[in-house]
Parts: C-alpha cells; structure tokens; sequence
C-alpha cells in the first residue's frame, strides 16, 4: 500500500502525458474492402527520385500502374507491421505517380491510403481532404463502369470514419445510410453491418441516448462472438471500450472496469488498432485511478506510453520523418514545382532569346527592305531625271529648229514682200496679179504654220500657263509663245502682222496680269511653266 501511495503522483503524471496524446481517439477499422491487385514480382525502389527517373526512362504504362499497385499494397502491409514512416513513404510515392499518370482509379486507391495514415496519425484536415478526394475518384471510375459498386463501400465507409471522427451527426448519419444500402445492393456480408451499428451508437450518444447506444452495441459483440472465424474479432477491442466508456460516462464504474479488461484482453491480430488499445490503455487506467488501484494504472500507462513514445511522440528521430517535418507527397509535388519553375524559366529564357532573335532578324529584313526601296526610289528618280534632261534638251533643240525656220520664213516672207512691192508698182498684166495673189494667200498662213509645229512640240504649254494665269487671250498666248522661243520684237511684229510698240504694249500687258515683278524677267517666268 506504501509502494501504491509513493507512487501515485508518478503515475498520475504519466496518465496526463498519455492522455494528451491519446484522449480524442477514435475507432480505426480498415479492411481490404478491394482488391488493390496482383503482388508484382519487378523490384522497384521505393525512393521517389529514383521511381521519378524510371519513369522518365520509358517505364511502359502497364509497369507504372503495377508500380502504382504494389506502393499502396506495401503501404497496406507496412501498417499491419507498424512500420508507418515506410507507409508514409510508399503512400506519398504512389499517389505523385498516381497523379502523374492521371490514372483516376490509381488516385481513388493512393488517395484512400494517404487518408488512412492521416486518420490514423489524427491528422483530421488532412484525412478529411484526402478520403473526400478518394470518395470523388471512385464515384468517378463507378460512373463509367470502372469499378463495380461494391467498392464503392469502402469509400462511403472512410467517410463515415471522418465523420465520426469530427462529429459531424448529418453527415455521419448519410454516409451510414449510403453504406447500408450498397452494403444491401452488392450483398455484402452482414459482418459489416456490425461496423455500422459501432458508429450509429456515437449518434445515439450525442442525441444523450446512452441506452440505445448499449442496446447496439451489446448486440454487435454478441453477433461478433458467434461467429466462427476470427478475421474480425479484434473488433471487440472497439465494441468493449466502447460499452466501457459508456457504463463509465452513466457512473456503473464496475461494468466499466468489466468491459474494459475486456477490450485489453482481444489480441490485434492484424495491428490497426494499436493506437486505439493506447486510447483503451489511457481511459481504462484513468478508471483504476479512480478507483485506487494505482499499480495496474501505472502498468496500462507504461503500455499506452510505450505506443505513444514510439509512434506518436513527434521527438522521437523514426517519427520526424512523417510527423512533423516531411510529407512525401508534398515532397514530391515540391520537387516537380521546382523542376518546373526551372524548366519554365530556362523556357522564358529561350523564349527571350528566340524573340530577341527575331526582332534582329525582322530589323535587319526591314533595313533590307527599306534601303531596297530607297535605291530603287533613287534609281526611279534618277532616270526620270535624265529622262526629263534628255526630254527637255531635245525639246530645246526642236524649239530652237523651229526658232530658225521660222525666222528663215521671216526673212523669205520679207523678201517676198519686197519683191511683191516691186512688182506691185510696174505694169501689171492678168497673170503678174494671179502670182500676187498666190504670194499673199501663202503669207496669211504663216503664223498657222508656226502655230501648228509648236504646239506638237509643247504639248499643254497653253493648258499649263492658262492654269497660273486663267485671263489670258489668245493674241497673249500667241506673245507668250514667241517669247518662249526667243523672239525678238521686230519678229514678233512681223510674225503676228502688228506693229513693233504694240508687241512692247502686249509683253506690258502680260506682266500685269501674269502680276510679275519688275525685277522678274518674263522669259524665265514663262520658261517656266
């Protein structure tokens, strides 16, 4: 009684270290509802990288979803042996390469795993995201005849986990119902029915019901205890504690202790349930406490302990890796980020260069193109230039033919004119007074002549200079055409039949209305146009 008494804060101190550790433990059941498929016989590593590279190496799509196959399967296996941190490992490289191969039944299965481990480590958010994930892919592969509907079970039933494990009445109840019914449909054995009343006497308890939740509960365990085969019997380990915790919330304190050694007594054959026997450790020793059996409380917290330390103590070097500081599947999705964001920038990078390159290129085209045209403008121009030098020299040169014939006329008309005079002043007969007529007919058509043969060499001299000067006459026309071959006064007089001071008063004439000044020399201007 001594060793008890002395002993009595100690233990107290441990069952407050257990219980922060263990106390909002809930049940955890999870059976092979499916077939995850055939073991593979190919020896893959189980280090990411190294599965990542395999894969990039041409890893044939058969042989990635056996891969994918085989992690979840090791994942399975290496909880049932309590090795959590391989779990979590093979768990987070099945779902990177699930995801990689967009392999939606693949996902559904890797999601479902890294929900389970996430569950089981009381990682709730995380469960929650991951089995809802899992739950979206199955109904997905279920909807195009990818799976039968039997596996839809074990999705609905991670659902009903979370939800009991958040207390969540609503969807706790549906997620049930969702579950019996294809339970009904795909006649599924009534074992799991057992599951089921387990989590409809959590409702009954939150409804404040203890009684109905008793009445389920003893009935599942005395189902469970007629059945023949062992497979599910460690699920007693749940429905004991759970009558345990109940007779102990009502005060029947030693139907309590009763159903609790129980619980302690089922073997866990297939190891899922180890962190709930540290739960069923905890309360059970917090009962001894009460009840002054100090040393069997001690015992059953150094056993809850033992779990804790292992498993669930964060400090602990085994547990670091998947606790608190890696996630593998995080991991993974890192590593692709960051190769991604390489190959993105290293992509922007070529990009730049490519555009860089491109506007070099399409500038120098453009110089290309631009000095082309400029050249050919040049040359353009240049010919029209000469062609315009060649156009006006010949012009120049017919004007001044014409200037000479036409001052050859001048001096053959002059003397014509004399002769005529002569001749005019003897004794005519009939046929001197038809060869004057003759003369003098010829002599009206002089200025036609001329007419005639400039205009076919200045073609639109008369259209361009009425443009500048629209009020221009004919006789001025005529001035403007004299002047521009260089005629003298005295010619002009005598080409157009006027006297020498009308031709001063018609070039007068022109200055005021072509409005040229008087330092403007009226050949230039009219040269010009």
């Amino acid at each position: 009684m001594k060793y008890l008494n002395a002993n009595k804060n100690y233990v107290l101190l441990i069952f407050i270290l257990n219980i922060n550790l263990s106390y909002t433990l809930q049940a955890q059941q999870f059976k092979a509802f499916r077939n995850h498929g055939p073991e593979s016989h190919r020896a893959y590593s189980s280090d990411g990288i190294e599965i990542n590279l395999e894969i990039k190496q041409g890893l044939a799509e058969k042989d990635s979803i056996r891969l994918v196959q085989d992690l979840i399967k090791s994942s399975s296996n290496n909880r049932s042996i309590l090795d959590y941190n391989s779990a979590f490992q093979n768990a987070g490289d099945a779902l990177y390469l699930a995801e990689e191969l967009k392999d939606t039944l693949l996902m559904a299965m890797a999601f479902e795993e890294v929900g389970i481990l996430n569950y089981l480590y009381k990682q709730d958010e995380l469960a929650g995201e991951n089995f809802k994930k899992s739950y979206t892919y199955f109904n997905i592969c279920y909807s195009k005849n990818e799976i039968p509907m039997s596996d839809l079970y074990s999705a609905n039933y991670n659902m009903v986990l979370y939800y009991q494990r958040t207390v969540n009445k609503e969807l706790l109840n549906s997620a049930i119902d969702s579950c019996a019914s294809i339970a009904q449909k795909v006649n599924l054995d009534t074992i799991y029915n057992l599951y089921l009343n387990e989590k409809r006497a959590s409702l009954y308890e939150w409804e404040d019901q203890p009684v109905e939740a008793l009445k389920l509960l003893k009935e599942s365990i005395a189902t469970l205890n007629a059945v023949p085969s062992d497979t599910n019997k460690s699920f007693l380990i749940i429905l004991y504690a759970r009558l345990a915790n109940i007779y102990k919330n009502l005060g029947n304190w030693n139907l309590s202790k009763i159903n609790f050694e129980k619980s302690t007594q089922i073997e866990d054959t297939n190891g899922e349930h180890t962190f709930y026997r540290s739960y069923v450790f905890t309360k059970y020793a917090e009962l001894l406490f009460r009840l002054d059996d100090y040393k069997k409380a001690y015992d059953l917290l150094l056993q809850a302990n033992t779990i804790n330390e292992k498993y669930l103590n964060p400090r602990n070097d085994s547990n670091q890796g998947f606790l608190t500081i890696r996630n593998r599947y995080n991991e993974k999705i890192n590593e692709k980020n960051k190769l991604l964001i390489l190959k993105n920038q290293e992509l922007a990078n070529q990009t730049q260069k490519n555009l860089r390159l491109r506007i070099y290129f399409f500038a120098v085209i453009f110089l290309v193109v631009i000095t082309g045209l400029l050249l050919r403008s040049r040359t353009k121009l240049i010919k029209h230039q000469k062609k315009e030098r060649d156009t006006k020299q010949l012009l120049d040169h017919k004007n001044k033919e014409l200037t000479v014939n036409t001052l050859q006329l001048i001096e053959r008309e002059k003397l014509i004119k004399l002769l005529n005079d002569h001749i005019d002043k003897s004794d005519l007969n009939n046929a001197t007074r038809s060869l004057l007529k003759s003369i003098e007919k010829r002599s009206v058509s002089l200025w036609e002549d001329f007419n005639h043969r400039f205009l076919s060499q200045n073609e639109g001299f008369y259209e361009r200079l009425k443009e500048k000067v629209p009020d221009l006459s004919s006789a001025d026309l005529k001035i403007c055409a004299l002047i521009k071959l260089n005629f003298s006064g005295k010619e002009m007089a005598y080409l157009l039949g006027i006297s020498l001071g009308s031709v001063h008063v018609a070039r007068h004439r022109l200055r005021k209305k072509m409005n040229i000044d008087r330092d403007v020399n009226l050949s230039s201007y009219i040269n010009s146009v």
